[in-house]
């Protein structure tokens, strides 16, 4: 019979990496027969045992991770948070480099805490719902901090101020030119925005662009994740 251990993996596996227990749970009493009486304290054991963001961990295998901030109960697998795909446009290099002037207009991050959040929403768009599609069969979207990181906002980098985005929604935002409803984001068990970060958005940026117009978005900074 396999392990414990095992049967969780292939459970959140099955689960697209990330689940709360009673998806797990689930997941596993369709995977086991025979199950005894206790086995639902014995995966919580062992995700914990497992997990460096436990304070249960054995300092073993650390295979599953949670997020600070997320409801309880919500787990993912680490091998599942993988590093966002370089677009194929990026120079690799150039052997013999000058200095030219250059602007940036935004700054795609990618930080452990956005991909892990991207895990949970399976890259799907709170606004509009779409994962875009990638060749090798994955998915892509970008995480947003809704009060930038950083002067002269200071907003936490927590899981209730960051929205999963595609590219076009991401951009919208960064540049206020559309407002947020919390009512209307799309969610995942587990992760709830903070309404505060929502006020921000819409009375620092949004407010900001509807008074001067769409084109006017010289001035505002920029607050994207990738």
């Amino acid at each position: 019979m396999a392990t414990w251990d095992h049967d969780i993996v292939t459970a959140l596996s099955n689960l697209g990496g990330s689940a709360s227990y009673d998806a797990i749970y689930a997941e596993i009493d369709r995977l086991r027969d025979n199950l005894p009486q206790t086995w639902k304290a014995v995966v919580r054991r062992r995700i914990q045992d497992l997990s460096s963001d436990s304070a249960g961990f054995k300092n073993g295998d650390d295979l599953f991770f949670s997020v600070k901030g997320l409801g309880s109960g919500i787990w993912g697998l680490r091998s599942f948070v993988r590093n966002t795909p370089t677009a194929s446009d990026l120079p690799l290099g150039n052997p013999n480099p000058h200095r030219v002037p250059t602007q940036t207009y935004r700054v795609l991050r990618d930080t452990d805490l956005a991909r892990k959040i991207k895990l949970f929403h399976r890259n799907c768009c709170q606004i509009c719902g779409l994962a875009i599609p990638l060749s090798d069969g994955s998915t892509y979207a970008e995480a947003h901090h809704i009060k930038p990181l950083g002067s002269p906002h200071h907003g936490p980098d927590t899981a209730a101020n960051i929205l999963v985005l595609c590219p076009n929604h991401h951009v919208l935002c960064d540049y206020g030119a559309i407002s947020l409803q919390l009512n209307g984001l799309r969610v995942v068990q587990g992760h709830s925005i903070d309404p505060e970060m929502i006020a921000y958005h819409n009375y620092r940026f949004a407010s900001k662009t509807q008074r001067n117009g769409p084109l006017a978005t010289n001035g505002l900074e920029d607050n994207g994740d990738k």
